[in-house]
């Protein structure tokens, strides 16, 4: 009973923070009414990368010197300060050092947020269903993300409700999260066995690394974050471009994630890797060419959303699976970290090549260079699949 009790405060946690991040999603939509634009959005939110990156390499060092107990609360707690401070900035006109200075905080709470996440959750499970739990947690965020867009348009459209106050709810949110995750660290004794992912040692561990057959998933999770980053955020201004409700997109993206990750992924599991990872990249091209048709019918804009949800939701666990597979046990956790790192850089520094894009020569053109991206990742697996790349987890020398 209390293991559940624990489970839902984190649930909580995630959800809140993953709600607060995607009403985050409506910032190129705010940029863009004050006379910023795609491109200055591209260039704030990069600055989450620094804040990302930093933190998830030092999150192993954080555990193990201040323990899982104190460390925890402190994701949903720089996201709710980040939050607030762009409330700030949006409700006072502060300069525009400030966003930069809000979205590196945002994305380092982030970054432990998303680090430290299943490590807390494994403190509560017993030798139940693993799985299913990990996957509600997972879908708790999915569920924040893109539901939250929806709701903030809501409360603009109904109640003229202003972008600084969508910033203060983020951080009101965050907030509370906070609260949840302390409830949690001080009434769970499990927190205090955890023991920190592995701490990255240096020059010599990431040349290592770099040997193995994993680096060509660190390649086809960067590929695929481009993509995700570029298409959730901006997604606003891509459908205010094409004259589109972009509540379709994040409504049917969202149903369709968590539908195939409690769904879909046990009948997958069943298929070869490679197989998968395959038509799930055709599948995602398709869905990226529905969304290049989006303006024609709102159609093709719905049901691109939710072959993308389901492609995309589908895709990082096997890629995330495969990467520590083909790693040998001795560096599994560096190489892990390793992934998330690449995803993160990804995630956050794309936006703005996509921004310039989108500029320069519209939206079809960015959609256009995500089907780009979407082929290399593609032929990233078939190659990977087809040369004898040494297939199973191999040794490195110490």
């Amino acid at each position: 009973m209390q293991s559940e009790a624990m489970r839902r405060g984190l649930y909580l946690e995630r959800v809140l923070v993953a709600f607060s991040a995607g009403i985050f999603l409506t910032l190129p939509l705010y940029f863009k009414a004050q006379g910023g634009g795609e491109i200055f959005f591209g260039q704030v939110y990069a600055a989450g990368a620094i804040g990302a990156l930093f933190v998830v390499s030092m999150t192993a060092m954080l555990l193990g010197k201040f323990g899982l107990r104190k460390v925890a609360p402190l994701g949903s707690a720089l996201f709710s300060l980040g939050a607030l401070l762009y409330y700030f900035a949006a409700a006072s006109e502060a300069p525009p050092a400030v966003y930069y200075i809000a979205s590196l905080i945002l994305g380092g709470g982030w970054g432990l947020l998303f680090t430290i996440g299943p490590i807390c959750m494994s403190s509560t499970l017993d030798q139940g269903d693993h799985a299913r739990l990990f996957t509600i947690y997972a879908a708790c965020g999915m569920l924040g993300i893109g539901l939250a867009p929806i709701f903030a348009k809501y409360l603009m459209t109904h109640y003229a409700v202003s972008f600084a106050s969508l910033f203060a709810l983020s951080g009101v949110l965050s907030l509370i999260a906070c609260f949840a995750s302390v409830y949690v660290a001080w009434n769970n004794h499990e927190y205090a066995k955890a023991k920190p992912d592995a701490r990255l040692s240096g020059r010599g561990e990431f040349k290592q690394i770099m040997k193995l057959p994993s680096i060509y998933f660190f390649a086809m999770v960067g590929c695929g974050a481009c993509i995700y980053t570029a298409v959730i955020t901006l997604q606003t201004t891509f459908a205010a471009a094409l004259h589109i409700d972009y509540t379709i997109f994040f409504a049917l993206y969202s149903v369709a994630v968590v539908a195939a990750r409690f769904f879909l992924s046990k009948p997958l599991s069943k298929f070869k890797p490679a197989d998968s990872l395959k038509w799930l990249m055709v599948l995602m091209i398709v869905a990226l060419s529905l969304m290049y048709k989006a303006a024609d019918s709102p159609i093709y804009y719905g049901v691109g959303a939710a072959l993308f949800g389901i492609s995309y939701g589908l895709l990082y666990p096997i890629i995330q699976a495969q990467a520590a597979i083909h790693a040998p046990a001795s560096l599994r956790s560096q190489t892990l970290v390793y992934f998330s790192m690449a995803s993160f850089a990804a995630m956050y520094l794309f936006p703005y090549l996509g921004a310039k894009i989108a500029v320069a020569y519209g939206y079809s053109m960015l959609i256009v260079a995500l089907i780009v991206v979407a082929l290399i990742e593609l032929l990233l697996a078939a190659y990977f699949y087809r040369v004898p790349l040494r297939q199973a987890a191999i040794l490195v020398e110490e």
